[in-house]
């Protein structure tokens, strides 16, 4: 049945249909997004464990490839649209997307969360948190757009925030930034975070080293 499961879940990536089941499925199998901001990186996360690959850098043009490449290894692909060169920051930049395969799209603009949902993919909406009126406004922000999962940055402070935000929020919640080690990726699960967003490679593995 697993074996089963798996050659369903990659011809729906090959489809280009991850739902946000499915996202949340990767979560549980390995608890670190490889956060990706250049080709090298591009080129490490193929070959690592993560299965959820986020792309936070870099040029829109090259993705067609590296998403084929992507889910013919079981790994879904999510494109920061506020920060990739070469897409338009509108609904027809949403449908590029789509069109070459992307699963799930990370912004902090909440038209585009709606652009995505009409497009059918998953999206991940962005909350920095730099201070009580940050949290406070980004919250009612994220309670409009009502995106399917939400990012917290920094992630580092997951852990302390959590409470407040599963209070006000319905997740769920991905950590992302200033996550180093094993330990904090261990500390933003026990807090309720499905994941963690990360640019350190060596927790791309499941045997990382400090």
């Amino acid at each position: 049945m697993i074996i089963l499961d798996r050659c369903a879940f990659v011809k729906g990536l090959l489809e280009g249909k991850m739902i946000k089941q499915e996202f949340l499925r990767l979560a549980r199998q390995f608890p670190v997004a490889a956060a990706m901001k250049s080709n090298e990186d591009m080129q490490v996360a193929l070959e690592s464990d993560a299965l959820l690959l986020f792309l936070l850098k870099g040029d829109a043009f090259q993705l067609a490839p590296f998403v084929l490449e992507a889910h013919q290894r079981g790994k879904g692909v999510v494109v920061h649209v506020d920060l990739v060169s070469g897409i338009g920051k509108d609904r027809a930049g949403i449908q590029y997307l789509h069109q070459i395969g992307i699963d799930a799209i990370i912004t902090s603009r909440s038209q585009l969360v709606s652009a995505g949902r009409a497009e059918g993919l998953t999206t991940i909406q962005r909350l920095l948190l730099v201070d009580d009126s940050a949290l406070d406004t980004g919250v009612r922000t994220i309670a409009r757009a009502a995106p399917d999962i939400v990012e917290i940055l920094p992630g580092i402070i997951f852990p302390e925030v959590a409470p407040t935000l599963q209070r006000l929020l319905p997740g769920p919640f991905i950590a992302g930034g200033f996550i180093r080690s094993a330990a904090e990726v261990a500390r933003v699960q026990a807090a309720g975070g499905i994941l963690s967003s990360s640019s350190t490679c060596t927790l791309w593995h499941r045997t990382p080293k400090e």
